[in-house]
């Protein structure tokens, strides 16, 4: 991989000798820059490029060059992999496009390219990229000019787009971000994200991973990457609609996962999501500085409606603004002495123009055990304050290197002012109240998360009957059908889970002799009538046994086409009902789910998501992620529920679907949480072996 990044020498294949053209404009590019690499160019023409000298044929290359970039015609790619081979190049980057993205799924094109590779040992990034670069040996393979590169940064960017991973190139130093390494996967045929995830992480010159993604080639990987990292990895994930993932399919062939697991895995790995450019960029202002450890934040504000509008925005991200103690007002009196300004969190420092002062209130407020960050406000008039702000900005940069606590400064002055501070000052600065609040809870949200995975343990030993759910299996499979909602409580059984007590009866005559404990249900069980409800397959609350006899009848005569068979099961008691499931997501492998169940999982959504197994601790995220938490924990005089019970629910349900690949998905709801002590009640459930497994 290091080859990617710190080539001894590169030949751009398809470059021009006698007119500009992509090649050429890379063969330009580092020589301009002043990569001291060796270079040289294939084209259809012999010649020179200031001073590079241009081959007809790879062959004829009078080394072998480290790596070699591609811009031919996608048809020549395949013969052009085996001239590198014979040569014996093995690190390549197709620049090229016109394979899947533009074939509509036809990908005969690709298999040849990634034949070839394999018969040469050849690692290659893309096609349809623009490889990558490294600022600090000022080597470039994009097909764009850069003008006098930085270089020292410590930030690497992986990019699915060249021309978005580009406009960010190009936007971070009007930031005063120094980017050190790129690269674009484009297609990502043969190297992925995960590959270069894995190389930054290991990377002792990267501090902090960006990416820019439209899809995952390896969620699974990629989860359990980010898991053990102790980098912060920012990611901005785009195709989270229909609409997107038609484009990105054209685009660079991305497969789209499903956002709500995409969400739950960056929950659960401490990945933090930015939602668009402007907080992609303000998430790596933020995480260059110390981490808010906690939720209690200092407004100081030049401004008092910016104070004001400081207290709304950090309410809006659940910070606790606490009160000064007693100590520090007595400090500040020693610092300034004024008789307007209110000494409370917020403090407006409206009255003072004396920067001294400020930067000692900042200290003593940093000095506080009860504060975590601090939110400065920071409106001067540039004409007279220009060089004090400056200045001001170095000492806040040395008082959070000393304290070891985040201020986010917002500057609020003239548009070419903030555009200048932004580009020349290495400290970053937000240009709202809000933007800087928004930076902070990404912080705290970050260190939240990451502690959080850090200290989640293990998954709990759980033991499956495999024999069990072999059975169902194999039945299922014989007679090509899913389970019946008795075989899929059987399943559960398998995962020690334990179902309310039901019987199965193949006639209505069975149920006479049966010791039920009233009051009872009767579920329809039919592998014509999978939504047993929607059919009127289900009867509630039957009281008596002359009811069930009755019951029973009329259900046999209703469905005598479809019943295979109707389930008796004893009546659960009151509870909140929840629903635990899961399913096998083509990019990231078995997750969980957990939300509010019954009538209302369609109405409200509220559900969270993990990958499957998860440990006790992250089941117990799960529960206090919902927005039906409080509902739990017990609401207006209402009992508190059996959490403990749901979560083990939880657990046990990720462990079956973890260890049971042949399950496409499983729906327990709803799933009764009784009041605290009490446990939980199953009394449905489906289940859905995957396709191939029915056709075995």
């Amino acid at each position: 991989m290091k080859s990617f990044f710190y080539p001894k020498s590169m030949v751009v294949v398809g470059a021009s000798a006698t007119k500009m053209n992509l090649g050429q404009i890379i063969l330009l590019n580092n020589k301009q820059c002043g990569y001291q690499g060796r270079l040289y160019g294939v084209g259809s023409q012999a010649g020179e490029v200031a001073g590079i000298p241009v081959y007809t044929q790879i062959d004829d290359l009078p080394e072998i060059p480290e790596v070699a970039i591609m811009l031919t015609p996608a048809r020549t790619i395949p013969a052009l992999l085996e001239d590198c081979g014979r040569k014996g190049i093995r690190r390549v980057v197709i620049e090229s496009s016109g394979f899947s993205e533009y074939a509509h799924g036809d990908h005969s094109l690709e298999q040849e390219v990634l034949d070839a590779a394999a018969r040469h040992g050849i690692r290659f990034i893309g096609p349809n990229c623009v490889g990558t670069v490294n600022f600090d040996i000022k080597m470039m393979m994009p097909f764009a000019f850069f003008k006098a590169p930085p270089s020292g940064g410590r930030l690497a960017m992986i990019a699915q787009s060249g021309g978005v991973g580009g406009t960010y190139l190009h936007a971070l130093p009007e930031n005063a971000i120094i980017p050190g390494k790129f690269v674009a996967v484009g297609n990502k045929l043969q190297l992925d994200e995960v590959d270069f995830l894995e190389y930054f992480l290991m990377d002792e010159e990267t501090d902090v991973v960006t990416l820019y993604l439209e899809g995952f080639s390896r969620g699974r990987m990629f989860h359990d990457l980010a898991m053990g990292s102790h980098k912060p990895i920012i990611v901005q994930k785009s195709n989270r609609s229909e609409m997107s993932a038609k484009i990105a399919q054209s685009h660079t062939t991305a497969l789209s996962a499903g956002d709500d697991v995409v969400n739950g895995m960056f929950r659960q790995a401490a990945v933090i999501r930015a939602e668009d450019e402007g907080e992609f960029l303000n998430a790596i202002k933020i995480i260059r500085l110390p981490l808010m450890k906690g939720r209690r934040v200092a407004v100081l504000s030049r401004s008092g409606g910016h104070a004001v509008l400081s207290a709304d925005a950090c309410d809006k991200y659940g910070f606790d603004m606490a009160p000064f103690p007693s100590a520090f007002l007595k400090k500040l009196k020693t610092l300034y002495h004024t008789r307007v300004i209110a000494h409370q969190n917020p403090l407006d420092l409206g009255e003072i123009f004396d920067y001294t002062i400020f930067t000692g209130i900042l200290e003593e407020t940093l000095k506080l055990d009860n504060i975590d960050g601090v939110l400065f406000n920071h409106l001067y008039a540039s004409a007279y304050e220009a060089q004090m702000s400056r200045t001001f900005l170095a000492g806040v940069a040395k008082l959070v290197d000393q304290y070891g606590k985040p201020v986010a400064v917002a500057m609020l002055s003239e548009p070419a002012e903030l555009l200048d501070v932004a580009r020349s000052q290495p400290y970053p600065i937000f240009t709202s109240p809000t933007q800087a609040a928004a930076a902070l809870d990404m912080s705290a949200t970050y260190h939240e998360r990451k502690t959080r995975r850090d200290n989640r343990g293990a998954p709990p030993p759980i033991s499956l009957d495999e024999a069990r759910i072999a059975a169902v299996r194999e039945r299922c499979r014989r007679e090509r059908r899913i389970p019946w909602t008795d075989e899929a409580l059987e399943i559960c059984r398998a995962a020690g889970l334990t179902p309310a007590p039901a019987w199965t009866v193949r006639r209505p005559e069975e149920g006479e002799t049966l010791a039920v404990r009233f009051p009872v249900a009767v579920k329809l069980l039919s592998r014509e009538a999978s939504h047993k409800t929607d059919v009127g397959g289900v009867r509630l609350s039957v009281r008596t046994r002359r009811s069930l006899r009755k019951v029973l009848g009329e259900m046999a005569e209703r469905f005598a086409s479809i019943a295979d068979g109707f389930l008796i099961q004893e009546m659960a008691g009151p509870g909140v009902e929840c629903f635990v499931g899961g399913r096998r997501d083509p990019v990231f492998g078995p997750v969980v789910m957990v939300g509010l169940g019954g009538i209302f999982i369609e109405v409200f959504k509220d559900t969270a998501i993990r990958l499957a197994p998860v440990t006790k601790a992250e089941a117990a995220d799960m529960v206090a992620e919902l927005k039906a938490y409080p509902l739990l924990r017990g609401f207006r005089g209402r009992e508190a529920a059996d959490i403990a019970a749901l979560e083990e629910v939880i657990c046990r349900v990720s462990t079956l679907l973890a260890a049971t690949p042949e399950i496409a998905e499983l729906d327990l709801n709803p799933v009764i949480v009784h009041p605290a002590g009490k446990g939980v009640s199953l009394v449905d459930a489906r289940i859905f072996f995957a396709q191939r497994q029915l056709e075995d």
